[in-house]
């Protein structure tokens, strides 16, 4: 069974997933036949809004 894998963000298609790597697939979030987690973009958006400077 394949399920395809969607950002969570933006909604983008990254990819499928089979059973086999479904279950080595810790960063997934599954929703009925689709598996949700973050694309390389809405990823680094994230890193880069978590980076706060306190002193100038």
């Amino acid at each position: 069974m394949y399920m395809l894998k969607v950002c969570q963000c933006c909604d983008a298609i990254i990819g499928e997933l089979d059973e086999h790597a479904l279950a080595n697939a810790n960063d997934v979030e599954i929703r009925g036949n689709v598996a949700y987690s973050l694309c390389n973009s809405c990823m680094k958006d994230l890193a880069r809004e978590h980076t706060h400077n306190y002193f100038q």
